[in-house]
This record gives C-alpha cells, sequence and structure tokens, in this order.
C-alpha cells in the first residue's frame, strides 16, 4: 500500500491538497469523501461559505483556519494577524461565540462576545446575531462585563476602571441610568 493510500485509508478517504498559488499564498485544505471542503489553512483572507455560496469575509489581514460542517458551511475559525487574535464557533448563519484580543504598542484588549442566534432560516446577508454578553479587558479602559437586551442594548455593566475604581449600572432601554453603586 502506497503512502497516500494508507494517509487516505487513515483519514476515511478524505483528500488533502495544496491547489497551486501565487508565491507567497500557500494553502491548505481537508476534504472530505464528497469534495466538500471540511477544514482550510490559508495566509490569504478567505470568503466566508454557507449554503452553496461565498461571501466576502470580513475581519484582519492574516494567518486562517477555518472549520466547516458536513454541508461545507463554515461553523468557526482562528486567525492571527499582525495586532489581532480571534478564535470563532459559528451558528448556521451567523457568529456564535468569539474570543478575541487586539494590541497596539503598549495597549491592548481581550473580549469574549456571546451572540443570540438569529432565525437560523435566514440566508447569511440578511442574518443578524445579536450581541448578548460582552466580557473584556483593555489596558485603556479596564474591565467590563455587558448584558444586553433582545436588542442588543446594554441593559446592565460591571466595569473596574483603569484607575481600580468599580461601577455597576442598570441601564434603560434609552441608555439612562436607571441605577447605579456607587451612587
Amino acid at each position: 500500500m502506497s503512502f497516500l493510500s494508507r494517509r487516505n485509508a487513515l483519514l476515511g478517504a478524505a483528500a488533502i491538497t495544496v491547489p497551486p498559488s501565487s508565491p507567497g499564498e500557500p494553502k491548505f485544505i481537508l476534504t472530505d469523501k464528497r469534495g466538500r471542503q471540511r477544514m482550510l489553512a490559508d495566509t490569504v483572507k478567505p470568503p466566508v461559505l454557507h449554503r452553496g455560496k461565498e461571501y466576502p469575509r470580513q475581519g484582519p489581514e492574516g494567518t486562517y483556519l477555518i472549520f466547516n460542517d458536513e454541508n461545507g458551511d463554515e461553523k468557526g475559525g482562528i486567525i492571527a494577524a499582525s495586532s489581532a487574535a480571534s478564535v470563532s464557533v459559528d451558528y448556521p448563519n451567523a457568529q456564535a461565540i468569539t474570543m478575541a484580543t487586539r494590541w497596539e504598542g503598549k495597549a491592548g484588549a481581550a473580549m469574549l462576545m456571546f451572540n443570540a442566534m438569529p432565525d437560523p432560516e435566514l440566508p447569511l446577508e440578511q442574518a443578524r446575531a445579536t450581541h448578548a454578553i460582552e466580557l473584556g479587558v483593555s489596558t485603556a479602559d479596564g474591565t467590563m462585563l455587558v448584558l444586553r437586551d433582545t436588542q442588543g442594548r446594554p441593559r446592565i455593566t460591571l466595569t473596574v476602571d483603569r484607575h481600580d475604581v468599580p461601577r455597576i449600572q442598570i441601564l434603560h432601554a434609552d441608555g439612562t441610568v436607571a441605577a447605579q453603586l456607587p451612587g
């Protein structure tokens, strides 16, 4: 049995392809038995694959590791760029959880975001995931936890600013403060 035959047997007859690309643009694609992309590693920002269509990807230039489901639809990924990195896990048509970091010089921030799931029947271009929870830290601002309502409006915030001053706020839908500690 040849090396390629043994490799394909180990991978369940999946194929690994390294398509021809221009210099400086290596690409690694893992496909399943049907030829559908299951994983992509690329140094060029790839399109988002969803329901057989390609969509332009938001985000920085960098190295991308994309994971796809059995239908070829994107279900998450890892991005590493010169001033940012992120890991995301997706709903059927939107991002569900994102862990991200950005930095420039001595300033940096890290964030964990949870989104509410939009109607899974909506096409990607119409689906909007509402930010539900944000947990973050920033050298400029301190730490924060934001709980949002179904419309994505901040309703409860817990912060400790960069000078170590804590604050809890309960907000009305219009953003005005309903209650605050310390008062």
